[in-house]
């Protein structure tokens, strides 16, 4: 039984259709898991969230805007003639 194995020669043809099948599916279940450990160590970082809030926050008023923001008056005053309304 041990010369089957050591000498591939002698395999028929059905023997090395088992073989390559067998090869194909081996090298399919490793890709597959490490596949499924990739995921798993993406899933276990912690997601970048950035704080846009405090930016707002922070925003200074453009010239000739008030600190509280712009209201109805103010848009029709600021028409650009575009027929747009911003």
């Amino acid at each position: 039984m041990p010369e089957v194995w050591t000498d591939p020669s002698s395999y028929t043809t059905e023997q090395w259709l088992a073989v390559c099948i067998l090869g194909f599916v081996l090298l399919a279940i490793l890709v597959m898991i490490h596949r499924l450990l990739t995921i798993l160590n993406m899933s276990r970082k912690p997601t970048y969230r950035p704080n846009f809030r405090r930016l707002r926050k922070v925003h200074s008023p453009r010239p000739g805007e008030k600190q509280g923001g712009e209201n109805a008056t103010d848009r029709q005053s600021t028409d650009t003639g575009r027929g747009v309304d911003e």
